[in-house]
């Protein structure tokens, strides 16, 4: 249910070349992938053990109903986190060597958090009132996510490159959580339940990495300095509130145009679908985003450039097959994820089939290459302008075509954004991606066609087909891109996993 956004890095013949840039604290950054892709790795799992269970239970109409609660909080949480994420993981990292100046930091980041989370959710309260009578412990625990989120100090283990105190701790909560969905949500009336054992997770999480931040951090009495943080911080602000208006307002205007709870089931639940396989793209972006603002601040420009191309080339090879396999073998996902009582939302899956990538490729352009640039605005420019596009086409599209129209809103939004912030980062960084790497990706990608059909015809039910199928399209395209194309990150893959069982990785 929560909402991730981030992707991959280099491997054992390359880290060599980052490690002057790592303090003795810090394992390497191999160390880190190797966490981070653990922690992505059950982020995957999780929805996928946890989906078939709990639409089945539900179903639509209550999943519908939860989901719609859950993204409108979301909203609200953007506007209470009033930036602060996406600036403090920057700064952490750029003071991280600096326990004083850290630490000031971290007291006037929490004051400031402390003022939003309260505004936020009075604004919550006072937008949903009227609908509190119809769900009100729904409504509840969306507060509480508001504030909990608020406090959750994801920014600071961020910023401090904790990956493996990050892995240890997420994956222990998500199997807790996984447990408690099994033993907890019985029936269609225990959506509050399923609802809640989200935000028990939040709360764990939040009071854990609090523990870690009063551990390391030593605080005294100085005067606060908050007005230097508005300014940054404002322009953070502006951009993740557009972001909320495209990513959230789309479910928000699909539940109050159709007031269809079962329709609003079936769109976020392919959203969330999608987004798990955009996971298994962004799995280093966590890593990357405070090494990319370490290496800037530092001057190595050239640096950055060559890693942001190889992450552009990763995207480009792993983003094409994955929205090929969601498009190709749709039905049979959607059957056994989420049942038959979801297979209306099998066009909703083909049209957002190749969001992992579009995301992915924005995500590069904004958070890795713009904001470690302090290029802010050219970031908010685009998101307001996808923000304009996503309200516009939703109401256009909506009252027409239903939650297809919001699922034509979103692709179109998330592709006008990844268009203009890519032209503004390539200004910054001159990527390199040779045309013959696409090309050879694509035709290679086709072939899940004629293998995907001649499955449906010899196994004919869902599961063994798509079993079978992804398999065979997995061994498929990393044979044919590594012997036949020779792609030089299936090669770097295959090297740095062969690395990994020679050499375990040493402890953070």
């Amino acid at each position: 249910m929560a909402n991730d956004r981030w992707i991959f890095y280099n491997y054992q013949n390359r880290i060599n070349n980052l490690r002057h840039f790592q303090s003795n604290s810090l394992g390497s950054l191999k160390n880190k992938f190797v966490y981070q892709l653990l922690l992505s790795a059950t982020q995957v799992l999780l929805p996928l053990v946890t989906y078939p269970y709990i639409t089945r239970v539900l179903g639509p109409d209550n999943l519908g109903k939860v989901n719609y609660i859950d993204f409108l909080s979301q909203v609200f949480m953007i506007l209470a986190a009033f930036g602060i994420p996406f600036y403090a993981v920057r700064e952490i990292a750029i003071a991280r060597h600096d326990a004083v100046k850290r630490a000031a930091l971290i007291r006037e980041l929490i004051v400031l958090q402390s003022l939003f989370a309260v505004l936020s959710t009075l604004f919550f309260i006072g937008f949903s009132f009227k609908s509190w009578l119809g769900a009100p412990l729904l409504y509840t625990l969306g507060m509480a996510n508001i504030l909990v989120s608020s406090f959750s100090f994801d920014w600071y283990i961020q910023g401090m490159e904790h990956f493996r105190f990050a892995a240890v701790r997420t994956i222990l909560v998500r199997i807790l959580m996984l447990a408690a969905f099994f033993v907890l949500v019985k029936s269609e009336q225990d959506q509050v339940i399923y609802f809640g054992i989200f935000s028990a997770g939040m709360l764990v999480i939040a009071l854990i990495n609090a523990g870690k931040l009063l551990k390391e951090n030593h605080f005294s009495r100085q005067a606060f300095q908050l007005k230097k943080h508005l300014v940054p911080l404002w322009h953070f602000f502006l951009t993740s509130s557009a972001i909320s208006i495209y990513v959230y307002f789309d479910t928000i205007i699909l539940n109050h145009i159709t007031h269809n709870n079962e329709v609003v089931g079936y769109y976020t639940t392919v959203l969330k679908m999608v987004k798990i396989f955009l996971v298994m793209i962004m799995a280093l972006g966590t890593v990357l985003m405070p090494r990319m603002s370490y290496l800037v601040s530092s001057g190595k420009n050239e640096e950055v450039r060559i890693q942001l191309s190889k992450l552009l080339q990763f995207i480009i090879v792993a983003g094409i097959p994955i929205g090929c396999g969601l498009y190709v073998l749709a039905p049979e996902i959607i059957v056994v994820i989420a049942g038959e009582r979801f297979l209306p939302a099998v066009p909703l899956m083909r049209t957002l089939a190749f969001l992992p990538l579009v995301i992915g490729l924005s995500n590069l352009f904004c958070f890795q290459t713009l904001v470690p640039f302090k290029q802010e605005r050219k970031f908010l420019l685009a998101v307001v302008a996808g923000c304009i596009t996503s309200v516009s086409l939703n109401f256009l599209l909506i009252p027409s075509l239903s939650a297809q129209g919001a699922a034509y809103a979103t692709g179109i939004t998330e592709l006008l954004i990844t268009v203009i912030t890519g032209v503004q980062a390539y200004k910054l960084i001159r990527f390199q991606l040779k045309p013959a790497i696409v090309l050879e990706t694509v035709l290679v990608s086709l072939l899940f066609i004629p293998v995907v059909l001649l499955c449906r015809n010899l196994l004919v039910t869902p599961l063994p087909v798509l079993c079978v199928a992804l398999v065979t399209c997995i061994v498929l395209y990393l044979s044919l891109q590594h012997l036949v194309f020779k792609n030089s990150v299936v090669k770097a893959i295959k090297d740095y996993v062969q690395n990994l069982l020679k050499n375990q990785p040493a402890a953070n």
